[in-house]
């Protein structure tokens, strides 16, 4: 009776050293997912800076309305009436917007070869499934 004990302690101890070295909470696992939990804590801290960034923009553009003709002025090119706008566009920028445009593709003539692979892969999610109570009744409920 004895012995039965000590090889049931045995093979728990065999047991525990293997989920210590190989199982679902070994020492590899466990520095896996610290790295893994590492590199979502630096992602979340590069995304709350951009959102207190967003948060500064859009407190400024909510109060302060010279923030909101800077952008209309800098970005979308608005003038006030009575004014003339002259923009001088470097060599720079003209190679770059044609560079730009030359790369985009042709949407009315798009170029698809024979044997091509689609562009997007359907999901199950894409199809139309209508609501239970809007479907036609099932052929046997139709005939009783």
């Amino acid at each position: 009776m004895v012995r039965f004990f000590l090889f049931v302690l045995f093979l728990g101890c065999c047991f525990a050293q293997y989920q210590l070295w190989a199982g679902r909470a070994s020492w590899d696992r466990v520095r896996e997912l610290e790295n893994a939990v590492r590199m979502q804590r630096a992602d979340n801290e590069e995304l709350r800076r951009g959102n207190e960034a967003l948060a500064a923009e859009y407190a400024s553009l909510a109060s302060n309305q010279d923030a909101i003709e800077e952008i209309a002025r800098y970005e979308l090119n608005m003038i006030k009436p009575d004014e003339v706008l002259f923009r001088i566009e470097t060599a720079e920028e003209a190679a770059r917007k044609q560079g730009a445009v030359e790369a985009m593709p042709n949407v009315d003539a798009p170029e698809i070869r024979a044997g091509a692979k689609p562009t997007f892969a359907p999901r199950r999610s894409d199809l139309y499934h209508a609501p239970k109570d809007q479907r036609a009744p099932k052929a046997r409920d139709r005939r009783e």
